[in-house]
């Protein structure tokens, strides 16, 4: 058994169905938050047959990741690969980020550079303050990532880990359906068809959960067009724009088939009776930290309606719902003139 960690203002959510509704209910179900785990307020009930996640309120705070090395060369404080602006530090012989090696200003060589890692003025690699816990005379695992139905949570926040985990996804599918995506037989519609519904449905798998943000998107569109590219037939050299080829083969652009996705989930719980409902109105006392916190789920979808003129259409009429968002999300980009998607029509 392991348990999914989000510290220190800690939050209970029983993951065999049980719904809860008040801040007092979960006290009540652990016994008291206080003694925490196997102290003073006892453990959870029904341990042996049931999981947990415990997740941080903080958003703007990542101490519970686990930062894990990406790239052919890790970068010596974030551990995501880095490319040619970095700089080497002198103790580690690793490379840094511009924006994780505290330079102001152009990078220049130093061989006496110390990166903030060597300095002791960087957050820990593994930021869990404990790896195991004592439930009930059992050591549990405490994990700073879990795959939950194929969508992953991750313990510092966001939705970057769950995105990275269905590019990959994709990507494998991809592969597998690519002699069918580039033969010449197929016509680019029936192409578009199979797209949307064998790869994107992968890549997006969850997505009507996530609350993306721009480096998010970014990740998204990238992988998506470089698909849509590759079984089109088009090099970046051709100059032909994206939205022509979306055009072509009548599907909708990577982020507004989330926007959509996220719309129809919101209905959907909306609409519902049971605890899934309640959850949006459940309130958590706690201490707010400095700065922004992340972009949450409620607010992208009010930017989305907003976005779709769905403000005055009431989510609780499934039929008139369904349909204005249906009817927002075929609006497609206009093709730019001049180019065969234009000429096409």
């Amino acid at each position: 058994m392991k348990i999914f960690f989000w510290h220190p203002n800690i939050v209970f959510y029983k993951l065999n169905g049980d719904g809860l509704t008040d801040y007092e209910e979960f006290q009540k179900l652990l016994g008291g938050l206080g003694g925490g785990f196997g102290g003073a307020g006892g453990p959870p009930p029904s341990s042996a047959s049931s999981s947990y996640i415990v997740r941080r309120r903080e958003a703007r705070n990542k101490s519970a990741y686990l930062l894990r090395d990406t790239g052919a060369h890790p970068c010596a404080v974030c551990r995501s690969g880095v490319g040619v602006n970095s700089i080497q530090c002198s103790q580690c012989r690793l490379w840094v980020h511009k924006n994780c090696s505290g330079i102001i200003g152009r990078l220049t060589d130093n061989p006496l550079y110390v990166c903030p890692r060597c300095n002791g003025r960087a957050r820990p690699i593994d930021g869990r303050p404990f790896t195991q816990v004592d439930v009930d005379g059992a050591m549990l695992d405490v994990e700073a990532s879990f795959c939950y139905l194929g969508d992953m949570l991750c313990a510092g926040g966001g939705c970057e880990l769950a995105i990275i985990t269905r590019c990959c996804t994709a990507w494998g599918k991809f592969k597998k359906l690519l002699p069918l995506l580039t033969s010449k037989h197929v016509t680019l519609k029936t192409r578009g068809k199979i797209f949307n519904t064998c790869i994107r449905s992968a890549l997006l798998h969850g997505s009507e959960t996530w609350a993306p943000a721009a480096p998010d998107l970014q990740r998204l569109r990238r992988n998506d067009r470089a698909m849509i590219r590759w079984f089109c037939g088009v090099k970046p050299d051709d100059e032909i724009p994206i939205e022509s080829l979306l055009d072509r083969l009548g599907i909708q652009e990577v982020t507004e088939a989330v926007r959509t996705r996220r719309l129809r989930w919101f209905g959907h719980v909306t609409r519902a009776t049971s605890c899934i409902n309640d959850t949006l109105s459940l309130s958590v006392p706690c201490v707010r930290g400095r700065g922004r916190p992340r972009k949450t789920w409620s607010e992208c979808v009010r930017s989305d309606r907003r976005s779709w003129n769905l403000d005055r259409t009431d989510p609780h009429n499934r039929t008139e719902w369904r349909l204005g968002v249906k009817n927002a999300g075929r609006l497609l980009p206009t093709p730019v003139p001049g180019t065969p998607a234009a000429d096409d029509k």
